[in-house]
């Protein structure tokens, strides 16, 4: 039986659905369960959206109905009433908090659906999961084609939130993880009524005035190491606070500097609370999802990121640039 029939026979047993994504959730991961969502909605199926996270200021164009509902304490009764969880872009099970840990506790079953290597398999009843998928959405279309869905265009609904994930996790189509049926589903999804112009310019465009004195603030602080073949940046709080600015402000730093000439490896440190959040990119000579791991993280082979403790900000960046050096001395 294929994987997508288990899908489908999953989906089909169950009552009630919840959908979810990780933590500081990107448009891939919104994308993914508000498709998916307007899917089961159009095949009466009972779901609902809750993420242990908001969603970010330029990722609300995809949920114009609100219907994404945002974790606190009173939802808890709610989650455990499901009897079905599928889960997108998740990498790492953990990344749902307390969520996770409620479904666990009711011994709900779960579905993952994702693109990213996975640490730990043992929590889902099905997992399904293509590393060289350029998106989740484009694994949710793929399914849609197993479905025979796509042989008219998609829901505007649906196809607008594909589309901005698939864009996205490309950058906007120009990762290597492109193929030509990516622009394969890019055409179908240009079938409904979608702007592109839109999606792009919510998703890489309007940065607000704190935003640009944020990366600044960033770039005067970037710091190099091995023959400026290794480069990163630390964002405190205190930054976040001489300009004004919120922790969406950082996003795409670590892939900004890793475009500057020379850079093989880059990494910002964001700091949240008592906590920093690292993102890793490498220009696809030398992987990163194994540093990302040495700190309990993941990811793709050239995009990843890891969470550590504030106490070990030190000796993280230290150990990462020990794990560069050996890296880029040994040629992998």
């Amino acid at each position: 039986m294929s994987e997508w029939q288990k899908l489908y026979d999953l989906i089909s047993e169950s009552k009630s659905i919840l959908l979810s994504t990780h933590r500081d959730p990107d448009g891939d991961g919104l994308g993914s369960e508000i498709g998916f969502y307007y899917y089961l909605k159009s095949i009466n199926k009972n779901v609902s959206i809750i993420n242990i996270s908001p969603t970010p200021d330029k990722y609300k164009f995809l949920d114009e109905e609100n219907v994404i509902q945002s974790y606190n304490e009173n939802l808890d009764e709610l989650i455990s009433s499901f009897d079905l969880l599928i889960v997108f872009d998740l990498g790492d099970f953990s990344r749902l908090g307390k969520i996770g840990e409620i479904v666990k506790e009711n011994n709900i079953n779960v579905i993952n659906m994702d693109h990213h290597h996975l640490r730990d398999e043992s929590h889902y009843k099905l997992s399904i999961v293509n590393v060289k998928s350029p998106s989740t959405t484009y694994m949710i279309w793929k399914y849609f084609d197993y479905l025979d869905i796509n042989t008219k265009p998609l829901d505007d609904k649906i196809a607008i939130a594909l589309y901005a994930g698939l864009v996205n996790d490309t950058g906007s189509f120009r990762y290597s993880s492109v193929t030509s049926d990516s622009h394969n589903m890019a055409s179908h999804l240009l079938e409904s009524n979608i702007n592109p112009d839109d999606i792009y310019t919510n998703i890489y465009e309007n940065r607000s005035v704190s935003s640009i004195n944020l990366k600044a603030e960033m770039i005067k602080n970037i710091k190099f190491s091995n023959s400026n073949m290794v480069a990163y940046t630390i964002i405190d709080e205190e930054m976040f606070k001489n300009t004004n600015s919120s922790i969406e402000d950082a996003d795409g730093f670590s892939e900004f500097i890793r475009a500057i000439d020379g850079v093989e490896v880059s990494f910002s440190l964001t700091q949240r609370e008592d906590y920093y959040k690292i993102s890793f990119r490498s220009s696809g000579v030398y992987t990163v999802n194994d540093v990302a791991a040495l700190f309990g993280g993941g990811g793709h082979f050239f995009a990843a990121g890891c969470i550590i403790d504030k106490q070990d900000l030190d000796k993280t960046i230290t150990k990462i640039l020990t794990e560069c050096a050996r890296k880029i001395k040994n040629g992998n």
